[in-house]
């Protein structure tokens, strides 16, 4: 059942996706940060997970899903659209998922995480992201979605549901480099401005698209 549900979500995200305009902006800022390594750890607002998902698809991203029973359907419906998954959360899972995604990272993959999953708060960054960040290697690259008018769900991210034939700007923001030697409490400050990078992305991305 969960096959079946996952394939017809993505196939539902595929058809939405073929109909919209999306812009990228702040381009420069992800390939400055792949001069180095290569590789790039993608951190993201909850509520823009519908665009992004169909914007950076067949990628081979490794994401973070969490272990909730709609992690199940969310993670069989990005794999089909050539994600790799990561299964765990905050409450289920989670220490051993933030090493495993770390692994991911440093073995060579690019990954994906929304920082304020899965359960919220709202646009509040948790540490899991600068963790994986830190023991990876992998610099951090924020990027926020905005929409054209889209359909906003009472659920706790707000969560974008683009219209068809409208147009959404992802816009990125300045890498961030989180030291391996780091200890956990010594990771606040960089919490905080990632936190302050994605809001920042955040407004460049809604300005944007207000003058398109």
């Amino acid at each position: 059942m969960y096959s079946l549900a996952g394939k017809l979500s993505a196939s539902v995200i595929r058809l939405l996706g073929r109909t919209l305009s999306i812009r990228m902006i702040g381009e420069e800022r992800l390939e400055r940060a792949r001069e180095d390594g290569g590789q790039v750890l993608y951190a993201f607002w909850h509520e823009g997970l519908l665009v992004a998902t169909y914007a950076f698809r067949r990628q081979g991203i490794r994401v973070l899903v969490s272990q909730h029973r709609d992690g199940e359907l969310i993670a069989r419906a990005i794999e089909s659209m050539g994600y790799g998954t990561i299964r765990g959360s905050s409450t289920r899972g989670g220490t051993r998922a933030l090493f495993r995604m770390a692994a991911a990272g440093a073995a060579g993959d690019d990954l994906g995480v929304t920082v304020d999953g899965p359960r919220g708060p709202r646009l509040h960054v948790k540490p899991g992201t600068l963790f994986i960040a830190g023991r990876s290697g992998l610099p951090i690259v924020p990027f926020a979605v905005a929409s054209q008018n889209p359909r906003l769900l009472s659920t706790w991210d707000r969560f974008m549901i683009p219209r068809p034939f409208s147009n959404a700007v992802i816009a990125f923001g300045e890498p961030l480099q989180v030291p391996g030697d780091v200890s956990a409490e010594g990771l606040e400050p960089y919490r905080l401005e990632l936190q302050q990078r994605l809001l920042v992305a955040r407004e460049t991305a809604g300005r944007s698209l207000d003058k398109s």
